[in-house]
């Protein structure tokens, strides 16, 4: 298909950015007030010194400063508003809204009280069991030319005025899977801005499948859903005033996880897309269970874990600064969307381009990196061989803390 002639996209272009920018706007607008909301009911993520010790998550937390949640609140309130005023077009099942509304719901409350794991799953099936109760559902899935059919049986059950179709293990295998890529990409959200950006390049490319292969409905929610995220980044990019807190995050996996179900596309497209975050989110199941096997006879509790197994911790760990962290992960996000783009029949020369932008994009972020490292180093090399030179032992400490202060976490590979 021609990415460039696509009547489709030629078409249709215009309305669904159209309906990206409005959701920009009021997202852009309501964050400021879901900021100070979250100081008035006390949804703020508090620093490590500020927590008791021994709490769970203290050692993963990473910035110094009483951080407000509920950034996802305006989220979510831009992508209900939109919908409704733009409902001629976009057709959305009722159980995405109740979906999204309950996981609005379970995010607040994780965000104000910090709920056990318990409870945040609950409110995370209920969401996901809403999709299911309203017909949709992974009843087959075409997977590296595979066909994979999970519609072995099937009954009808009515409630009062209610009918849903049960299909085995179809609905199983969906709420598994929403609930799955919900905690996934939460987990992402360990440094500002990372979850808005992962998030934000896996919907513009599976926007542009979806417009490109005829689902213009889709893609308009998928950029509904883009804009309202665009719409926090800018006020969570570090250093940040508000987070998208648990209400976003969950959010963001639950509309993900969706949309690659209703996606017009195969699902290896999909799970190249989303590979990044669903590899690191295995590695750290494998790492919590390996730490904990007295976990595998009650698994739910591995949710309660925290720990520094996530990538963007190892890369904090190897020294990177928070924004760097950022930049490697986007790029390799990059690097993955544009490769599923080849399995979208897209024009060849088109790919050719954007696989070109993107090699472009990940050299000058590794060089770039690589750049600041050595001038680091070479200049934390010249004054150690000057302190090792000079007579004043009394210069020797205030000269190390020049190089290796207590910024040092904040200050390194800057940009």
């Amino acid at each position: 298909m021609d990415l460039l002639t696509n009547p489709y996209i030629i078409n249709n272009i215009s309305i669904v950015l159209g309906f990206a920018l409005m959701a920009f706007v009021i997202a852009f607008l309501l964050t400021p007030s879901m900021g100070k909301l979250a100081i008035r009911v006390g949804a703020v993520d508090l620093p490590a010194w500020l927590r008791a010790k021994g709490e769970r998550g203290i050692t993963t937390r990473i910035h110094e400063y009483v951080y407000p949640k509920l950034g996802g609140l305006a989220v979510i309130a831009a992508i209900l508003i939109t919908i409704a005023a733009n409902r001629d077009f976009l057709s959305v099942g009722k159980g995405i809204i109740l979906g999204i509304i309950i996981i609005g719901i379970t995010g607040f409350l994780d965000d104000k009280f910090e709920l056990n794991s318990k409870l945040q799953l609950l409110g995370q099936v209920l969401a996901a069991g809403a999709v299911v109760a309203s017909g949709i559902s992974i009843t087959s899935i075409n997977f590296l030319s595979l066909q994979l059919n999970f519609d072995a049986f099937s009954t009808i059950i009515r409630f009062a005025d209610f009918t849903y179709n049960f299909i085995f293990p179809a609905d199983i295998l969906t709420i598994l899977w929403i609930v799955g890529l919900i905690n996934v990409i939460n987990w992402v959200g360990g440094v500002d801005a990372l979850n808005g950006t992962v998030t934000s390049i896996a919907l513009f490319t599976l926007m542009l499948i979806n417009l490109a292969n005829g689902n213009v409905a889709l893609a308009g929610i998928i950029a509904i859903h883009l804009g309202a995220v665009l719409g926090v980044l800018p006020f969570n990019y570090p250093p940040g005033k508000i987070m998208y807190g648990s209400s976003g995050d969950y959010l963001n996996g639950f509309l993900l996880a969706v949309f690659a179900i209703l996606g017009s596309t195969k699902w290896t497209a999909s799970m190249i897309i989303l590979a990044m975050p669903i590899l690191d989110g295995m590695i750290v199941v494998y790492m919590r269970f390996k730490s904990n096997p007295h976990y595998l006879k009650t698994p739910l509790k591995i949710l309660q874990v925290s720990d520094k197994n996530h990538l963007h911790h190892r890369l904090l760990d190897a020294g990177y600064s928070k924004k760097t962290v950022t930049l490697i992960e986007a790029s390799m996000m990059v690097i993955v969307c544009t490769i599923a783009l080849i399995f979208s029949n897209l024009r060849t020369d088109a790919l050719a381009f954007i696989i070109g932008v993107a090699f472009l994009f990940v050299s000058f972020a590794v060089i770039f990196v690589l750049k600041k490292r050595g001038q680091r180093k070479n200049r934390a090399d010249e004054i150690l061989d000057e302190i090792r030179a000079s007579e004043l032992p009394e210069e020797k400490e205030m000269v190390i803390n020049t190089v290796y202060g207590e910024d040092k976490e904040n200050e390194k590979y800057r940009y």
